[in-house]
């Protein structure tokens, strides 16, 4: 009885002293959410907290995205802070453009790379699927058309009028 109750203690104990969860990614997801073929695609990943961050504004070379079949990869490049007085960084979506693909399904794996004291590290925040709509064909347009009754009408014109111009030329 006495483990238990030095068990529970020592977890009282840890709840004390646990820090708060300073910064997470939300679930990567793609824009438009229905895309067509030749369409531009965008991911787009929430950054809460204020300990990571993706900052591809500054680097020519990020993100980088490559395509092998129907599988894509893009990996972004960032910043993780460990240190809860050094986490600065701000709130809010970061959007990036992946590319435009032809009709069919497909999965986009999308990395993080941040440097670490052991080097640089690459995370992986999620793997979204997706369907690429063919182009959807042209909707119909409503045409006006003549039916029987109006044929009958047009040609009683066209004859009526050539009928009263050919006795204006014999007069």
């Amino acid at each position: 009885m006495c483990k238990h109750r030095f068990a529970l203690l020592l977890a009282l104990l840890f709840v004390l002293f646990a820090q708060t969860a300073q910064a997470f990614f939300g679930v990567p997801y793609v824009t438009p959410a229905e895309p067509v073929a030749g369409e531009t695609i965008s991911v787009n990943v929430y950054q809460g907290g204020h300990c990571d961050l993706i900052d591809n504004g500054g680097n020519p070379n990020y993100p980088q995205v490559s395509q092998q079949g129907n599988a894509i990869t893009i990996l972004l490049i960032g910043a993780r802070e460990t240190d809860p007085e050094w986490c600065i960084f701000g709130e809010g979506t970061s959007t990036h453009t992946v590319g435009a693909f032809p009709a069919g399904s497909y999965t986009l794996q999308v990395d993080l790379r941040y440097s670490s004291l052991e080097g640089w590290v690459v995370e992986t925040l999620g793997v979204v699927s997706f369907t690429v709509a063919g182009v959807p064909a042209a909707e119909p347009i409503a045409a006006p058309t003549l039916n029987v009754a109006g044929i009958g009408i047009l040609t009683l014109t066209i004859v009526g009028a050539s009928v009263w111009a050919s006795r204006s030329l014999l007069c």
